[in-house]
């Protein structure tokens, strides 16, 4: 658990007793670093860690375990618009799997890639490209959003949702890189 911090384990273990509880469940131990070997450190950091997860090859209830593995409290969606071909990923599937094991569900449409960025990352394949765009428009449209998303996550164990199951393939990887710039935060890669 030194991997990821005392704050963590913490915050991991109070995540879980508060759902235990709900539920009237007996509540587990924290992780062990070895239950934690699917996840990637992106960035290290203070107490707070930014968790970014992506849906792809999963569905609702395999989320939402993930996330309850690490003890989240709010899954920000920062898809432009909640929407999927998946039913489990479309907003109202995904707050109803949140509020059933205690996490909250937010989305945030200001933080989410563009249409044409998108477009134009599939037709170059220039992700680089693709990123310095996407961070320019959160910068001139986002902004206010990014400050709420990093209120909330200090507050509580926040993990950023978008599809792409690689993080350095999404833009949550930059939302992710923008929020631990303001809070001195870790980033994990589930």
């Amino acid at each position: 658990m030194e991997h990821f911090g005392k704050e963590f384990a913490k915050r991991r273990s109070a995540g879980a007793a508060a759902i235990g509880q709900a539920f009237g469940l007996s509540v587990a131990e924290p992780a062990t670093t070895g239950q934690l070997s699917n996840y990637r450190t992106i960035r290290a950091g203070g107490p707070i860690i930014i968790f970014t997860i992506g849906y792809e090859k999963r569905d609702g209830e395999g989320l939402t375990s993930s996330l309850m593995d690490v003890g989240i409290e709010l899954l920000a969606d920062i898809r432009e618009k909640p929407m999927s071909r998946l039913p489990d990923f479309r907003a109202v599937a995904l707050r109803g799997f949140c509020a059933d094991v205690g996490i909250e569900y937010r989305h945030w449409s200001e933080l989410g890639s563009t249409e044409p960025l998108r477009n134009h990352l599939k037709d170059t394949g220039d992700f680089k490209h693709f990123e310095i765009g996407f961070r320019r428009h959160v910068l001139r449209h986002g902004q206010t959003a990014l400050e709420e998303l990093a209120a909330a996550a200090r507050r509580k164990s926040t993990a950023l949702l978008c599809y792409e199951r690689r993080h350095e393939e999404c833009h949550r990887s930059t939302v992710a890189e923008m929020l631990a710039d303001m809070l001195g935060a870790g980033i994990v890669a589930m």
